[in-house]
């Protein structure tokens, strides 16, 4: 028995071993829910609801080091569905950490910036034949006006990015070309951001409960 207990204890430590390894722990993957408050697009309705994901490396180095007070990440998956099943999605966002910086010295901002040039995105059904415009819109945003948010500009954790009261909201602003007037904006507000189990995580928490069961009916067999 105790042969028995210590091969299922050394498999059980061992896939710990392999799907805990650096490479794969650092990302992090945070659902987004939201819901739209302002639309141009008639297929997506005020109050339908906005889901996604975005994704990151917890490790990744900041673009500034040399201020405390502002902090680029980049290499960002983004991606976004709306209640028609239009989509847009990118591998190559920003992610800003804002720590009573800006100029303004009071604000703390967090955001997942999409890059409307050159363009890294891509975007399908109602969004398909349009452009991203340089309006300033295109991020999931969220931010603090007394700056009392965080005082750092490493990443948070996205329970204290929700608990933001908000300046301004998320969303999208499509454009026919970059200077276009002829803007269609679609602004949503977060409702939700919640990370991602680690898929290894869970495999592995379901054969730790699985090595156990067996053991005890192991254990309790007759001899």
């Amino acid at each position: 028995m105790r042969t028995l207990l210590g091969r299922a204890l050394g498999f059980v430590l061992f896939l710990s071993f392999v799907m805990a390894a650096p490479a794969a722990a650092d990302m992090v993957t945070v659902a987004v829910t939201g819901q739209v408050t302002e639309s141009d697009f008639t297929a997506i309705a005020v109050g339908s609801v906005v889901t996604g994901y975005y994704r990151y490396d917890a490790a990744a180095p900041d673009l500034h080091p040399e201020t405390d007070d502002y902090a680029v990440y980049n290499s960002i998956a983004l991606s976004l569905s709306f209640a028609d099943d239009s989509t847009i999605s990118s591998s190559d966002c920003l992610l800003y950490v804002n720590n009573n910086s800006m100029g303004s010295g009071t604000v703390d901002e967090y955001f997942v910036s999409i890059p409307y040039y050159p363009k890294t995105y891509t975007a399908t059904g109602v969004f398909a034949d349009l452009e991203l415009h340089m309006s300033g819109l295109n991020r999931i945003y969220r931010g603090h006006g007394t700056g009392a948010a965080w005082d750092s500009d490493a990443l948070p954790d996205p329970e204290s990015v929700l608990a933001l009261a908000p300046i301004d909201q998320s969303g999208l602003g499509f454009g026919v070309e970059a200077d276009s007037e002829d803007l269609s904006v679609l602004n949503f507000e977060l409702t939700d951001l919640s990370v991602v189990p680690v898929p290894g995580a869970l495999v592995l928490a379901g054969l730790g409960l699985g090595s156990s069961g067996w053991l005890v009916r192991r254990r309790n067999r007759p001899i």
